[in-house]
């Protein structure tokens, strides 16, 4: 046998084992051609080529690429499977993380009879996960806190207001919308406590599949849920402290309306308004005629002039 025929034999074999060698590695049918479907995604955080395609638990394809579709900001998602049957059309691609940091793309069969041929597209939906709950609950806590500040501060304005002075309307409205600002921010306590206790619960619910990760991501989990937890406690107490300041407050009303005290008595009665009303303004006239004309107050006093 010749050289060149040797050669050529050698590279040839070469070139076959390559060839096999790429679609072995890539998970491809070695002697037929890959079914490949593509998924359309607004952002694919953590899948690159290479990533696996599940559907059940059990690996059913790999990742071939990712890239920008023409002339849009969506992201085009090529994987190859390696299965023999074909998916039904209305199956959904959903990019999910396994073990906190891994991502992978699960796929959940339709009920269609109509299958997808080579070069079909699925829905693709990111799903943000237990992560994904955990950062949208700390958001909404966080709106309630910020809600729930604004409306203490609000609170606090009308009672001082109320306390630097005002009209016997004044007083009354100021009384009556403090007490409903009161009850507002009660039951916006109320129902955050509620929703956080629920979220406590849910997260409870998944300490099975927290149990397969390692221990620094339990770890992890747990603190977050014991953060909640407490979050859920403070919020229990500031709504029993408000409720306390609802009820003193009403009391404070009734005593007023009934006429006890010097507050009762001012607002229960309008002929004593009026006159403190008229005596303020006699007692200001007074002291502006005095600083306008003190001669006038003191000529009968046997003094020495110096006006």
């Amino acid at each position: 046998m010749k050289n060149e025929v040797k050669v050529a034999l050698t590279i040839f074999l070469s070139l076959i084992v390559a060839v096999l060698g790429y679609r072995f590695m890539t998970e491809s049918p070695l002697f037929s051609q890959a079914y490949e479907l593509h998924a359309h995604f607004d952002r694919v955080d953590g899948i690159v080529s290479g990533s696996s395609v599940l559907m059940q638990g059990i690996k059913i394809g790999t990742v071939r690429r990712v890239a920008f579709l023409d002339d849009s900001d969506s992201l085009r998602v090529s994987m190859s499977f390696n299965m023999d049957r074909q998916l039904p059309k209305g199956s959904v691609a959903f990019i999910r993380s396994f073990q906190i940091v891994d991502k992978a793309i699960e796929i959940e069969r339709s009920d269609s009879s109509e299958m997808l041929e080579t070069g079909g597209v699925l829905q693709g939906i990111y799903d943000e996960g237990l992560m994904g709950t955990v950062r949208e609950i700390g958001e909404t806590s966080g709106r309630n806190i910020e809600t729930t500040t604004e409306r203490l501060g609000s609170v606090l304005t009308q009672v001082d207001e109320m306390l630097l002075g005002g009209s016997r309307t004044d007083i009354e409205q100021s009384l009556r919308s403090l007490n409903a600002s009161l009850n507002s921010v009660e039951q916006l306590l109320a129902e955050s406590s509620d929703d956080i206790g629920a979220t406590v619960a849910h997260l409870r619910s998944t300490a099975a599949a927290i149990d397969s990760l390692s221990t620094g991501e339990q770890d992890r989990l747990r603190q977050i849920i014991i953060n909640l937890e407490e979050a859920s406690d403070r919020f229990a107490s500031l709504s029993g402290e408000m409720e306390g300041v609802s009820r003193d407050l009403t009391d404070i009303m009734q005593k007023i309306n009934e006429g006890e005290g010097s507050l009762g008595l001012l607002i229960n009665d309008p002929s004593l308004y009026q006159n403190l009303d008229s005596l303020s303004y006699n007692l200001n006239a007074l002291i502006q005629n005095l600083n306008e004309n003190p001669r006038h107050f003191l000529k009968h006093l046997r003094l020495i002039d110096i006006f």
